[in-house]
């Protein structure tokens, strides 16, 4: 079977578990695991789910970092026809129970504590929340077999002797479609309540096929992953995609700066793809510039626009091995990313351009009714493919309100395209605010904010103004070593933007809120302001 042929999430294991079984899959620390025993674990967790009660449809959630549970039961749930779930131990249990109420899984795997966090205590909460939660497996406890009737020690019940299990596998395959949804992802929920996005086999598949040919991956790929389960990143653009082609996925639990340095070296990383911040902070070690980057073939961002003080330094490793440079634009909805950079694109594309879309996608960008406008006219970017959500899980209205009937997604982003077909954007529909009557798209300041030496971020928020009914107002966040002013950063944009662009406004701090993903908290920014 080729990849070409795969269907379904599980047979791209069983490929490489034949092809090359004792070839690395997953190292996490002292682990090292290899295609055949992955194989065997996924094949157990999966008989372990079928006598669990799991049914199609049924979700698993696993609440854990990137370790190798999170892959094989992820693999295993799409076997047994489930819709795995990531749930983040950073999360509040306010939060956690959110989202259980939401997805009511049929079963929680966690693993036992995170950070001085009982994650063992935090399932058995989320447990006698939801009814539908018939049972808990937890690992990384030194205990016995069985908790109690309802929670039982992870690997202890997947080695119990199951006679028949894997002839009830099969019959489970055998029910398979390609269609079938198989992941669940909830959104940040950074413009309400999260949701649930659900994204098929075939979804993922396609995805992954595309960006495995442009960022060149391959079964001798050795990829570093440490973002949270629960994002897109995790699930398809490393995690899976690394499992597609056969290559080595190398886990940490968290993202720290020195030690991702330290593993980029010892376990000779070849692609490495972080969100800016995540590149920021690793700049900013004396280990960065003394390391061997040689075996490092590509470096890949998202989330956010690339600051140059991060692009020049990976122009600098660059230089000294040929590697490539790549971004693009995704979204969960998406399952991941749907347009790409070019290898020989320059610096200031590279910088203000997320790439062009690619086959089999396809992009225009519409007015307020959904018509699409001129080159070079910004409006809201739409995509069409094989990638677009299945839909919000259990809720069709607002699944409708931004996939139409000829399936296009309209994302909620702003942007415009050049005659060359590449995107920039503008910015979040719902963060564009009215000055004196002129439409304000926030991105735009803090692109040019960022141009300056001392800004390594900026957050421009829209606040009411009594006479211009809205104006800018720029939270920046200085590289380390350096100081700035409000009437440097003022004269700093009046020197590129039109007078009513620029922020009236401006708050200098030494650290702002990120989320997860490496993005601004912008929320938290609003929520502290009206306090």
């Amino acid at each position: 079977m080729s990849n070409a042929e795969a269907s379904f999430l599980w047979q791209s294991v069983s490929r490489w578990a034949q092809a090359t079984p004792d070839s690395e899959v997953i190292v996490f620390g002292d682990i090292r695991m290899s295609w055949q025993e992955f194989a065997r674990q996924v094949d157990l967790a999966a008989g372990a789910f079928l006598e669990l009660g799991v049914r199609p449809g049924d979700r698993i959630a696993l609440l854990a970092t990137a370790c190798p549970e999170f892959l094989v039961t992820y693999i295993a749930a799409s076997k047994v026809g489930a819709i795995w779930v990531g749930l983040s131990p950073k999360f509040t249990l306010t939060e956690l129970l959110y989202v259980v109420a939401d997805c009511q899984p049929r079963v929680i795997v966690a693993q036992a504590t995170y950070e001085g966090a009982e994650l063992s205590t935090t399932s058995k909460a989320l447990a006698n929340s939801c009814a539908e939660i018939a049972n808990v497996l937890v690992f990384g406890a030194d205990d016995g077999d069985v908790y109690d009737a309802k929670v039982h020690s992870y690997q202890g019940f997947l080695d119990r002797p199951r006679p028949g299990a894997e002839d009830a596998l099969d019959e489970r395959v055998a029910l398979a479609s390609s269609g079938d949804d198989v992941l669940l992802i909830y959104t940040s929920g950074s413009t309400g309540e999260p949701k649930g996005v659900l994204h098929s086999h075939e979804h993922i598949i396609r995805s992954v096929e595309v960006q495995c040919q442009h960022f060149k991956i391959g079964n001798d790929g050795r990829i570093l992953l440490h973002f949270p389960i629960n994002h897109v990143a995790a699930t398809v653009e490393m995690g899976f995609a690394a499992i597609f082609v056969g290559a080595t996925l190398i886990l940490m639990d968290r993202f720290d700066p020195i030690a991702s340095l330290e593993t980029i070296a010892s376990e000779r990383i070849t692609m490495l793809g972080q969100v800016p911040v995540m590149y920021l902070m690793q700049m900013s070690t004396p280990r960065f510039r003394t390391l061997d980057w040689s075996r490092v073939s590509s470096f890949v961002w998202g989330g956010s626009a690339a600051p140059r003080l991060m692009l020049e330094g990976l122009k600098a490793l660059a230089a000294g091995s040929d590697a490539a440079l790549m971004t693009g634009y995704g979204s969960t909805e998406l399952c991941g990313f749907v347009t790409y950079s070019h290898p020989d694109d320059d610096f200031e594309r590279l910088t203000n351009s997320a790439g062009r879309v690619v086959e089999p996608f396809q992009m225009k960008i519409v007015d307020e009714v959904r018509d699409e406008v001129a080159v070079g006219v910004i409006g809201e970017v739409a995509f069409r493919g094989p990638v677009v959500m299945t839909g919000y899980l259990g809720n069709p209205e607002a699944s409708a309100d931004v996939i139409d009937e000829d399936g296009w997604y309209f994302t909620g982003d702003m942007g415009c395209c050049d005659e060359d077909g590449y995107l920039y954007l503008s910015g979040r529909r719902s963060e564009m605010f009215k000055t004196g009557g002129e439409n304000v798209f926030p991105l735009e300041i803090e692109i040019v904010l960022e141009t300056h030496p001392a800004v390594l971020f900026a957050a421009v928020l829209g606040v009411p103004d009594p006479l211009f009914d809205e104006t800018g107002y720029a939270y920046v966040m200085l590289t380390p070593g350096t100081e700035t002013s409000a009437d440097d950063l003022r004269i700093h944009c009046r020197e590129r933007l039109a007078n009513f662009k620029v922020p009236k406004g401006f708050e200098i701090r030494r650290m702002l809120p990120l989320l997860p993903n490496g993005k601004i908290d912008k929320r938290s920014l609003w929520a502290e302001r009206h306090h």
